[in-house]
């Protein structure tokens, strides 16, 4: 339902490969029985259709290493990292003796890269997930290239320049969360023709720079030195950064005859340090001082003032409050802002952004104040129905707690913390065996979770949490009921540093669906509204879908009961509009005006609705 999880599930894969490295360092417990497991088969191909032979392919159980906890069972390939197969002549691979999860399926080839989410054919496939017993068939794409020359002045080729493009946007030059996550891309040096050849781009828009910003350490933004390092860097034509000429990619596609004639600007310096900001312990928040030596390594982020265009960013490998310094910075407007990794399960620590304006001269003495982010966890419930209850669907399979994803969603669009859209991106990850669930690194704001349940047999009951008991038991029953925030409908407001646990998921049995026609014209939407007067505040029970071009439409995993069916004209994140009281209350009235409503009973399909638009 939500294109920008499905984006970043993609986007993450390598994060996730390298959190499961770590995790898989941690004990196993002798006392927890191995889950079944399974396997996943399918097959690659390339953008012709034909398939690609004895490439790499790798298996990652998404979002399990985030809420791993020590002495948790861990299959053998979790232990030794994501699973990994080769493709046969075919084309074709399978992973066998999984463990129950939502995986990623990823495969590698020389000069190709996945479509984007957009480009996707499959429904599964722009999910980027898949569980036991699924066949993945992977499309690859053939990458697209940028290729031209480096000169001075005079028009004579420059050996040994850093050139490397930024992905600025989708093909349309607008940005995404791909542009927020991924930003710099790959780079090479000019060679002894001043030429460049930078190819296996994913489809997008890009600037072009040739030189490269010099971080504290001297290392040039991921490249080795050269005798143009401390220059301020060129940007395609010939030019500053907030004049460079983007250009778009497509899949296959090379652009050539990029040409850059480098200016040799000089560049200025943007220095500071990190410290650790003390958090006070509050009888609402108790949150401890944080010490130097709990954290582990700092990144220092420069960006473009108002964008999420990395300018550069450097590594401070240590937990000591430290110095960092970038060189050969252009003139122009930029924030600049600090994350420093957490340690032993706690979750990491951000500074503000701080705006740094650079003018013909080297700026100084900014410091960066560390304050730990949010965490948020609970526990999943999967409750079965009995065997001779009409909520007891049939099913191919068994379905397991560990399939389930959970999504945070952050309902801000700006935050304290930082103007970027990385702060702003969903969040994923899967319960434990057990079913406990544990969101690190949250940024202060309104939270909301939304799941990614393992087949359309199962839908969400309630979302509640609970009250500590010594708390429970001091307030009379009106007041207990009043005080206790409605996670399903307000969200879970969090604060820097808060640590919010005692939410409970509670995923059912008997879940129904629906699936038709309707005769929308131009980009519509369909929502389901739920008709008794008992649930009109149940933001559970509100659903939103994407009609087709062709009119077609579906929802699964939803409740049994009465609905109200209602069009709409399709916006970006407009299923945000069902988290607003006043805006459901507006569609319910339009809704049941219209009048059209379809009643679902446990575990009911249908799948040949005809709404007819009156």
């Amino acid at each position: 339902m939500n294109m920008k999880l499905q984006s970043v599930l993609q986007s993450l894969i390598l994060c996730c490969c390298l959190a499961i490295i770590v995790a898989a360092q941690q004990p196993v417990a002798d006392k927890v029985e191995p889950p079944k497991t399974g396997s996943i088969k399918g097959r690659v191909l390339g953008d012709d259709g034909q398939p690609l032979a004895n490439i790499p392919v790798m298996a990652i159980p998404f979002g399990r290493n985030a809420a791993r906890r020590p002495g948790q069972f861990q299959a053998p390939q979790q232990m030794a990292g994501p699973a990994q197969t080769i493709t046969d002549d075919e084309g074709n691979f399978e992973f066998i003796n999984l463990t129950p999860a939502s995986y990623a399926i990823s495969a590698s080839a020389p000069g190709f890269v996945a479509p984007t989410p957009e480009d996707s054919d499959e429904e599964e496939n722009r999910s980027g997930l898949y569980r036991l017993g699924d066949v993945a068939n992977i499309s690859l794409v053939k990458g697209g290239v940028i290729t031209g020359k480096v000169v001075n002045a005079s028009n004579e080729p420059l050996t040994g320049v850093n050139v490397s493009v930024i992905r600025v946007g989708n093909l349309n030059g607008e940005p995404d969360e791909l542009s927020a996550v991924r930003g710099q891309g790959r780079g090479w040096r000019t060679d002894d023709r001043g030429v460049y050849r930078i190819y296996g781009l994913i489809p997008g828009t890009y600037i072009v720079q040739a030189g490269n910003v010099q971080t504290g350490q001297g290392r040039p933004g991921g490249n080795q030195l050269s005798p143009y390092s401390h220059d301020a860097p060129t940007y395609y034509p010939s030019s500053a950064r907030d004049a460079a000429i983007p250009l778009p990619v497509q899949p296959g596609a090379e652009v050539s005859g990029i040409d850059i004639r480098y200016r040799a600007d000089k560049g200025r310096s943007v220095g500071g340090k990190v410290i650790v900001a003390q958090v006070k312990t509050t009888a609402q928040t108790p949150i401890q001082p944080r010490r130097a030596n709990d954290f582990a390594a700092t990144e220092i982020r420069l960006n473009v003032a108002g964008t999420d265009s990395v300018v550069a960013t450097t590594i401070q490998p240590d937990g000591q409050s430290s110095g960092f310094a970038f060189y050969s910075i252009p003139d122009g407007e930029y924030e600049i802002s600090a994350r420093r990794s957490g340690a032993a399960g706690e979750s990491d620590s951000v500074s503000e952004s701080r705006r740094v304006s650079v003018q013909g001269a080297d700026v100084a003495g900014i410091q960066l104040s560390l304050t730990p982010l949010a965490l948020l966890g609970g526990k999943v419930l999967l409750e079965k129905a009995a065997a001779n209850s009409p909520a007891a669907c049939p099913s191919p399979r068994r379905s397991f707690i560990e399939e389930i994803l959970l999504t945070a969603q952050r309902e801000e669009t700006t935050t304290a913390a930082t103007t970027n859209r990385r702060a702003n991106l969903p969040r994923s990850i899967a319960p434990l065996t057990g079913g406990d669930f544990t969101f690190r690194n949250l940024e202060a704001g309104r939270w909301r979770l939304q799941t990614r349940l393992p087949d359309e047999n199962w839908y969400v009951r309630s979302i509640q949490l609970a009250i500590p008991t010594a708390v429970a038991a001091s307030r009379k029953p009106q007041a207990a009921t009043a005080a206790t925030p409605n996670i399903a409908r307000n969200g879970a407001v969090l604060k820097s540093g808060e640590k919010l646990t005692g939410i409970t998921v509670s995923i059912a049995e008997g879940a129904a669906g629906l699936k038709g026609t309707v005769s929308a014209k131009g980009k519509q939407q369909i929502l389901l509204i739920p008709a008794e007067k008992e649930n009109a505040d149940d933001v559970l029970r509100y659903w939103q879908t994407n009609i087709t071009g062709e009119g077609a439409f579906q929802f699964k995993n939803i409740a049994p009961g009465r609905y109200l069916l209602l069009t709409k004209p399709a916006k970006e994140d407009s299923f945000k509009l069902l988290w607003d009281a006043a805006q459901r209350l507006a569609l319910r009235k339009e809704a049941e005006a219209i009048g059209n409503i379809v009643e679902l009973a446990a575990c009911q399909r249908i799948n040949d609705f005809k709404l007819n638009l009156k």
